[in-house]
């Protein structure tokens, strides 16, 4: 099923980017599990943003942290790791957002590029997608059998909203329909069908 034509398609790049830029991948939530108080925290792709309520902490609040400081100020719980591989997903989603300040500026440049800008951006969502899932799943979940890594799980419920959005951008990118794609060209609108030819002993 394609859902955005090829005219489209270089413009939902870069906004599927953006997005993906600016919507947190996920929030963890708390209510009441420390110290009788709250804890909010929104996992943007560059930056951490905690909001305790009504708990007293030796740190500012709200806090706020890029993902590879995260990995330091998380190193004793829930360990680095998640935050580790969030960094990694932040540099994926940094790329795309570079792929798509390029398509803007040199538009006709990459019309004309062998590689189709749209499936790389959509590969690119789908790796950072792919990485916020692992990272989800860690401070979800935690407790990997890795010796020497501490991998707890963080208090509270974890929202994946951004993932989801990845994975559809990705999906939808890299299923969009391309007019120079030999499969389109085929079926397109203004193909025209194979001509029969008779042998003479058809009737007219």
């Amino acid at each position: 099923m394609v859902w955005v034509k090829s005219e489209y398609a270089e413009e939902l790049a870069v906004v599927s980017a953006w997005l993906s830029a600016l919507i947190p991948w996920s929030i963890s939530v708390s209510i009441g599990e420390i110290q009788g108080g709250s804890l909010i925290e929104f996992h943007f792709p560059f930056l951490l943003i905690r909001v305790l309520l009504g708990i007293d902490v030796d740190a500012p609040n709200p806090l706020i942290l890029f993902p590879w400081e995260a990995i330091e100020f998380y190193d004793k719980a829930p360990g680095p790791l998640p935050f580790a591989v969030w960094t990694v997903g932040a540099v994926v989603v940094g790329l795309a957002v570079l792929l798509s300040l390029a398509m803007y500026v040199f538009e006709d440049r990459f019309r004309t590029a062998r590689r189709d800008p749209v499936r790389i951006m959509g590969g690119l969502l789908l790796v950072a997608a792919v990485l916020h899932t692992v990272a989800s799943g860690l401070l979800q979940f935690g407790a990997l059998p890795i010796a020497g890594v501490a991998t707890d799980a963080f208090p509270g419920i974890l929202l994946p909203i951004g993932v989801v959005f990845q994975f559809a951008f990705a999906y939808t990118l890299l299923r969009v329909e391309r007019v120079d794609d030999p499969d389109v060209e085929a079926s397109g609108p203004d193909a025209e069908p194979e001509s029969t030819e008779t042998d003479g002993t058809g009737e007219e």
